[in-house]
């Protein structure tokens, strides 16, 4: 919860391409041999500085983006974790993206915000039942 009492998620904005400017989840690659919870505890301490204590996986999705004429440029899985509990000093920019905690109303009203074709924010405070989703997309930015 954040100071407003409003639910608050941890996202993040491109600061380079593909989708540059977007708002989304933090997300990482799995490495070879590495249990996911793991790759998102890593992941999670690696681009923001912070650490959690509560990890439920929640659903396995499966993104593929296609270019105009139909050809695939992009086939990937994401796992999604509900987290609470985090604890540690926020690392607000890399490189790469800058870090933010910001409410559902914020993120979806704002021009500020540019958020990805597919981002969803629940507004709950508690963990749902794990669930497969695949979607597709256009390949904007490739």
């Amino acid at each position: 919860m954040g100071l407003t009492g409003s639910i608050e998620y941890l996202l993040n904005r491109r600061l380079r391409h593909p989708y540059f400017g977007k708002v989304g989840r933090l997300s990482g690659k799995v490495q070879f041999g590495e249990a996911l919870v793991d790759a998102a505890k890593r992941e999670l301490f690696e681009e923001t500085g912070l650490t959690a204590q509560t990890w439920n996986l929640e659903e396995m999705y499966r993104k593929t983006r296609f270019r105009e004429d139909g050809t695939p440029v992009q086939d990937v899985f994401f796992y999604k974790f509900f987290v609470t509990d985090f604890s540690g000093t926020m690392i607000d920019t890399t490189p790469y993206q800058e870090n933010f905690w910001a409410t559902k109303h914020d993120v979806f009203s704002k021009n500020e915000f540019d958020p990805y074709d597919d981002l969803d924010l629940d507004e709950r405070d508690t963990p749902q039942d794990f669930k497969l989703v695949e979607a597709c997309g256009d390949a904007e930015g490739y």
